[in-house]
């Protein structure tokens, strides 16, 4: 059996104390920094409760926001569905002046537009629109995107509303609304004697549809229509 030199126990309770005689002077260092900054450790305190308090204040705050601006925008459906269209469009825009940054913003955005669009005012549903689908990305602004190209038809800005129709069908991720977007384009295109782009997208629809799909027919003779036109 091995025995401990004696010389290592000494070296080991050397360490030892040389480690707490660190550990209390890092302590006391700490203690004399605190005494010195006191008042700026004071402030930064400070900061930081009232950081938090701000934060709980306002998660607070906005989800208050959130519940008052649910139960007007449903207020407002119910509105527009027992046929007051006038006072629908009035609310919308005090909602938007006030819920403008809420998560029911677009929403109330979106069914602004789509009543200004009803009472064939396009100029104002250009207005309410655009700032929420000129360049759209999410379901929300692809929707209000389509709104947006139907008010350029109704105003005549064809090329604005082609433009907005062959972004939709670019972006959408949804068979459906790509072949609507694609239906819409080729639209204006043959009201503006474009048969031969019409035709191109058309065809488009097509390719991207199976061939059982019950639509086919629809787009086959609408295509069958634009190249008889072309020819």
């Amino acid at each position: 059996m091995s025995k401990r030199h004696p010389g290592q126990r000494r070296v080991s309770s050397e360490t030892v104390e040389h480690d707490d005689d660190v550990f209390i002077a890092k302590i006391l260092e700490t203690g004399n920094w605190l005494k010195t900054h006191q008042q700026a450790v004071t402030i930064g305190l400070v900061v930081v409760v009232v950081a938090v308090a701000s934060a709980i204040y306002y998660r607070n705050y906005q989800a208050t926001l959130d519940n008052q601006a649910a139960n007007q925008l449903e207020e407002i459906h119910q509105s527009v569905a027992l046929g007051d269209r006038e006072g629908a469009k009035n609310a919308l825009a005090v909602f938007l002046d006030r819920f403008d940054g809420t998560a029911y913003a677009g929403e109330a955005r979106m069914l602004l537009g789509e009543l200004y669009l009803s009472t064939n005012d396009g100029q104002q549903a250009l207005a309410v629109l655009e700032p929420l689908s000129a360049s759209p990305r999410e379901p929300l602004e692809l929707q209000a995107a389509s709104l947006l190209g139907a008010a350029y038809e109704q105003e005549g800005r064809w090329a604005d509303a082609e433009a907005t129709y062959l972004r939709i069908a670019d972006r959408s991720d949804l068979d459906f609304q790509i072949r609507d977007a694609l239906a819409a384009a080729a639209r204006v295109r043959a009201a503006q004697g474009n048969t031969e782009g019409a035709a191109q997208l058309y065809q488009r629809i097509l390719d991207g549809m199976d061939d059982t799909a019950p639509e086919r027919g629809l787009y086959e003779m609408r295509l069958a229509e634009m190249k008889a036109k072309t020819e």
